[in-house]
Parts: structure tokens; sequence; C-alpha cells
């Protein structure tokens, strides 16, 4: 039971459930006149799509423990390698049997794609999902190994991993609408956190310019792909106001930690990063609904209760069994993810 409570804190279980979220939405939305495959393949598909995500987001967990391994023995002791109750070699063998798994199961997503083609020409073979789940894993190894140590760079980097990852399962739609707000949400929270938890290197003016350039050529490639595919039409506003209005609600419950007294700028960099994870449920889901894809919704829906109760009830178990309770940093420090 320790060992089981040790791994899931190693790969983030629970917060896993984002980065599964991220790629169902893209997965099940669809535009008013495409035709949806039969059930049974969707859930086939999101099967396959949630064990990619799953994997590329505890691979990006546990390969950020262990090369903060030295670092966490003097600042976060309790950790599962520091405190061993995880040995290296073991998170070694977690984070490639992960990373294996994730490209495996893309690698089946092309094949479940082109027996669902009529008359499948040369470029519905091409392994877009393979290819997709490979860029996300590089970049995660980038931000763990280099670009977190690079202010703004790795903060941009955070949110091309979790745009980039939610293409996975549906890597030939034109509906990236989804990809421009993770982007921004990813980006711009993690940058308020940085400079509440005081965090180093310190952001300079370069950092800043770097943040403000990799959204707007982020969004702007986003918008340039959309007007090429042709999607960019009336019935986008339903889809775009949905998540827009979810954004709007996010800002205003951020300016109230913000102005809470009662907390330290470390701590109401926490909350912020936590309630800005979980929020990532409410733009897939407010997408879905806003599209007309209700049943789609009530997923995205279930699956961010799945993901509360995983959460708070790892929290409970570690208190209860006397283990360090289930740990929380920012995303820059997790890779999401994949979120994470």
């Amino acid at each position: 039971m320790f060992r089981l409570l040790a791994l899931l804190q190693l790969t983030r279980f629970a917060l896993a459930f984002t980065a599964i979220a991220d790629a169902w939405a893209i997965l099940l939305l669809r535009a008013p006149t495409t035709v949806p495959p039969p059930m049974w393949v969707l859930i086939i598909q999101m099967i396959v799509t949630g064990v990619v995500s799953f994997g590329l987001y505890g691979f990006g967990m546990t390969l950020n423990d262990l090369l903060d391994a030295r670092r966490d023995r003097v600042f976060a002791p309790r950790r599962p390698i520091p405190s061993g109750r995880i040995r290296i070699r073991s998170a070694i063998i977690i984070a490639l049997l992960l990373l294996m798994l994730s490209l495996f199961a893309s690698a089946a997503l092309t094949p479940i794609h082109v027996a669902l083609t009529e008359n499948p020409r040369w470029k519905d073979f091409v392994p877009w999902s393979f290819i997709f789940s490979f860029a996300t894993a590089m970049l995660i190894v980038f931000y763990d190994a280099t670009s977190k140590y690079l202010g703004g760079l790795g903060l941009v980097t955070l949110g091309a991993i979790r745009a980039l990852h939610c293409l996975i399962g549906n890597p030939r739609t034109g509906l990236i609408v989804l990809c421009m707000f993770l982007l921004t949400h990813v980006i711009v929270i993690s940058t308020i956190a940085y400079k509440l938890e005081n965090k180093r290197p310190r952001l300079r003016t370069w950092d800043y310019v770097i943040i403000a350039l990799g959204l707007l050529l982020g969004n702007l490639m986003a918008v340039i792909y959309m007007l090429w595919r042709g999607v960019i039409d009336p019935s986008l506003l339903g889809m775009v106001a949905a998540p827009a209005i979810a954004m709007l609600v996010y800002a205003i419950w951020a300016v109230q930690i913000l102005r809470n007294p009662k907390h330290a700028p470390r701590q109401k960099g926490e909350r912020l990063m936590l309630l800005g994870l979980f929020w990532l449920f409410v733009y897939d889901a407010s997408m879905l609904l806003g599209n007309g894809q209700y049943l789609a919704g009530i997923a995205i829906t279930l699956l961010l209760l799945c993901a509360i109760v995983s959460f708070f009830g790892l929290r409970w178990i570690s208190r209860t069994m006397g283990q360090p309770k289930l740990g929380y940093r920012t995303e820059r420090e997790e890779k999401v993810t994949t979120a994470r």
C-alpha cells in the first residue's frame, strides 16, 4: 500500500486527469457538419488517448523528480525519491515504461483512423498522433532538463506542451481554438505564480518579451492554421464564447485570491496554480457544451469529479497512513501538462 501511494504521488496521478480531459475535448469536438464515428469506436479512441495522456504526464512528473532528486533531498525531503520510498532505479524504469506506453498507444491511433476512413489516401497513413506524442515527450525532456531554469522560455514551453499534447487524439482537426485557450491560460497563470512564489531565476525584461512573443506567435499560428483549413465561421461563436466566459470567471476568482490578505505570496501562487489546473476542465467542458455536445461535456465533467476525488482522497490517505500528503507543485515544475 505504501509503495502504491508513493507511485501515485510520483506520477501525480490525480493531476493526470487534466491532461486526459484536454485530449478528450479535442477528440470529441466536432464541426456541426461532421458525422461522428460509431460510439464503440469513439470509446476505444478515448481509452487509447487516455492511456497516451496518462503516460506522457506520468513520464514528465517522474522525470522531473529524477532530475531534481539531489535538490529535493534538501528542499523537499518528503517526496517519494528523496524519502527512499521509491528508489532511483525504480523511478527510471517507471519513467521509461510510461514513455513507451504512451508512444505505443499513440501509434495505435493511426490504424484506428485509417480503418474508419473510406478509400484512405496516402496522407491518412501518416502517424500524426505518434509524431505529436513524440514531440510532446521531447518538449517535456527539454523543459525538465533545460528550459525550466531559463525563466520566460520555460513558461512558454509549458504552454506549448499543453497546446501540442491535446491534439494527439485528433491531430487532423482544424478546430484548435481550445489549444489557444490552454496555451494562454497556462502561460499567464504560470508567470503570475512564478513571481508570487519568488522562483529562480528571477524574471527579467527579456523573459517578459519571450513570454509575450510566445503568446502572440502561438495564437497567431493557430488562427492562420484555422483560416487555412477554412473552419472559421459563425458556428465558432458558441464554441468560443463559453470558454471565454470561463476565462473571465477565473480571472475574477484569481483577483480575489491575490487580494486576500490572510495568505503569503507563495500561498497565493500555489492556490492560483492549483485552481488553474482544475480550471482546465472548465475550458474543456464549456467548449463542448457551447458547441451543443452535451453528452461529451458531461463526460469531461465526470472526469473532473474523478480528479477531485483522487486528489483529496490521496491527501486523506496520506495523512491517515502517516505519509506525506500528495504534493502539489506549480505546473512549471510538473510539466503538464501534459498540464500538466
